[in-house]
């Protein structure tokens, strides 16, 4: 498997329509992938995940989130940016991006960055993927 990241994304997406509390990332993990889940985790999409080293290879485990009981936080989950085609926006771009609605990962010079904090810092990168 070349693209972790879509892999993670589609991983995400099938455990949350198959109400499954808890998914399985397998090794080798990059850490991008780590980052792109921390700040889901921040920004409320997923509960948390959890790294587990077994014989030096590196498992997460994504805690999914549900409002009420059968209902995923998660509404929409896409990569934008493939390893075929790069998807790239400069700061002034990004206003036009969602109008308010969901959130665009986007990998900066300055790190990885939601699309309000790259608007704020006024860089502009890859557009890796949409949460909403």
């Amino acid at each position: 498997m070349k693209d972790h990241i879509s892999d993670m994304l589609t991983r995400i997406r099938n455990g949350q329509k198959a109400n499954l509390l808890e998914i399985n990332l397998f090794w080798p993990t990059p850490n991008f992938c780590i980052k792109i889940l921390i700040l889901f985790q921040l920004h409320g999409f997923i509960r948390g995940f959890k790294k587990t080293v077994i014989n030096n290879k590196l498992y997460i485990t994504v805690l999914l989130k549900y409002v009420g009981f059968q209902n995923p936080i998660i509404k929409k989950i896409q990569r934008i940016s493939t390893s075929g085609k790069r998807i790239y926006s400069s700061s002034r771009n990004l206003w036009k991006l969602n109008n308010g609605l969901g959130l665009f990962l986007i990998s900066t010079p300055k790190g990885l960055l939601t699309d309000q904090e790259a608007r704020f810092l006024n860089v502009g990168g890859e557009v890796i993927c949409y949460i909403q």
